[in-house]
């Protein structure tokens, strides 16, 4: 027994061992660097490289220094060992998506002090070529000209001018022959002007980066809305004839090209010069609106429906042959009977009639219409109120 139990046991743990291996093997497979669910998080990710890449020439830049004896071996392979420090680091965190909670996903302005704190080590060890290192405090503030705002970009340069001053004073400690304190403070005062400098024009591109941005989402809502405006009737809110003509093109299109079905359904509000006549154009509106909004409910999301001509409409059923088109008719006509519309008068109706016709392949669209046009001539000499349908 006790050697069985152990079997199981054995047995059970290889299984398990088993399925995790499938799994990170899968995940292996799965797995990518840029994601492929998160196009944000992807650009970003995608900027980060392009900083790995910047701290790859720095590197290449420290060790043209360390050739011409400006650094020694040991200030680079800790500039080294830093950077890759950093670079691996920083990806977990995208990768991840620990940056996400975060206010500002980017990190802009940590990747921007932690940028500096590198230009402090190079610059305590290569001290002798402060010159160039000083060209890179405008590159790392150049990251920041598209997202901080003036503000920021003087926290990040107060930074860069607090860790340069902690240069000036470490070099005085450990180095003092090597540095004159009268030419760094002057240095440092210089490099203060140019970096408050670069923070306002900075916060100014910013600014107006922003500006733009908002601009550019109102053009965009505007343009919605005229779009919307253009292709909607804007009393019933069904789409205009020029719009439905598109749509149905498109749909038999589809038929033909998947072999499926759809109808049309042409409606007619019966007496509407009569109501539009006795009760004023208000009252016409009113009843229009109110019909639209029955036809509404009664729509399935992949139907739609436009306004033919003043009183006429057109609906079309997609995936939809006559006999289930005709169910639909006589849903619409027996609900607009029943619908009351009280500014008629309590005695007062309004009814439809209907014309059916189903599309045949291949067929020329104005023929379909047509022939709903035909079978609604029918329901309304039959006595209106009714629905006529034509093979």
């Amino acid at each position: 027994m006790v050697h069985k139990s152990l079997s199981w046991n054995i047995n059970g743990i290889k299984k398990k061992f088993s399925k995790m291996a499938f799994n990170l093997s899968v995940m292996a497979v799965n797995f990518s660097i840029i994601p492929r669910d998160d196009p944000k998080q992807a650009l970003r990710l995608r900027r980060f490289f392009v900083t790995f890449v910047i701290y790859a020439l720095n590197i290449s830049i420290s060790c043209f220094a360390y050739l011409a004896g400006i650094i020694d071996l040991q200030a680079l392979y800790g500039l080294g060992i830093i950077l890759l420090a950093i670079n691996v680091v920083m990806f977990i965190i995208f990768r991840t998506g620990l940056n996400l909670r975060m206010s500002d996903p980017s990190l802009t302005t940590i990747q921007m002090c932690v940028a500096i704190l590198v230009v402090m080590y190079a610059m305590y060890y290569g001290y002798k070529a402060q010159s160039l290192l000083f060209s890179i405090y405008i590159l790392i503030l150049l990251f920041g000209i598209f997202r901080l705002y003036t503000g920021q970009f003087l926290l990040v340069s107060g930074f860069a001018l607090l860790t340069y001053g902690i240069d000036i004073g470490l070099l005085k400690f450990f180095h003092p022959q090597d540095i004159d304190i009268k030419i760094e403070l002057f240095k440092w005062f210089g490099l203060a002007v140019v970096l408050i400098s670069v923070s306002f024009i900075g916060g100014n591109i910013s600014s107006l980066r922003r500006d733009l941005s908002v601009s550019r989402r109102k053009l965009q809502s505007s343009l919605s809305v005229i779009r919307e405006m253009a292709i909607h009737d804007d009393l019933t809110g069904f789409f205009n004839r020029t719009h439905l003509m598109d749509l149905i093109d498109t749909e038999s299109n589809r038929s033909i090209r998947t072999g499926s079905v759809f109808s049309l359904a042409m409606i007619d509000i019966d007496k509407f010069k009569n109501i539009n006549d006795t009760y004023g154009h208000q009252t016409g509106d009113y009843v229009l609106k109110t019909f639209a909004s029955i036809v509404r409910s009664v729509l399935r999301k992949t139907d739609f429906c436009g306004r033919y001509g003043g009183e006429e409409f057109l609906v079309v059923l997609t995936q939809t042959d006559l006999q289930a088109a005709k169910v639909f008719a006589e849903r619409i006509r027996d609900c607009v009977e029943k619908s009351l519309f009280p500014n008629l008068g309590p005695d007062s109706r309004v009814t439809v009639s209907i014309g059916l016709t189903a599309y045949k392949m291949q067929e020329n669209i104005e023929r379909t219409i047509s022939r709903a046009d035909e079978a609604l001539y029918r329901a309304k000499n039959g006595g209106r109120n009714r629905m006529e349908f034509s093979e």
